[in-house]
């Protein structure tokens, strides 16, 4: 958290960015409303991961290797590609 002179400070800077180039402060506004898409998107990711992964295992129990092994691979690419 920040304490009161450094929010005073950062009040006077988004004061003199507006008052500078208003189009500039209402693009930073509207950036900060993407953010919960992205938190949105990784936890899609990560629900999808776990199920694929819970999917592996049921496959390798009930003795199919080859699909358990291509779901795993399925599962490791969204890992890979969650960045």
């Amino acid at each position: 958290m920040l304490d009161r002179d450094e929010r005073d400070k950062l009040g006077e800077i988004e004061r003199q960015i507006n008052a500078a180039d208003p189009e500039l402060a209402a693009y930073l506004r509207d950036g900060q409303r993407c953010r919960p898409r992205a938190s949105t998107r990784i936890r899609l990711l990560r629900v999808m991961i776990a199920l694929l992964v819970l999917f592996t295992a049921v496959l390798l129990v009930l003795g199919l290797p080859t699909g358990g092994l291509a779901v795993a691979a399925v599962a490791a690419g969204l890992w890979w590609l969650r960045v």
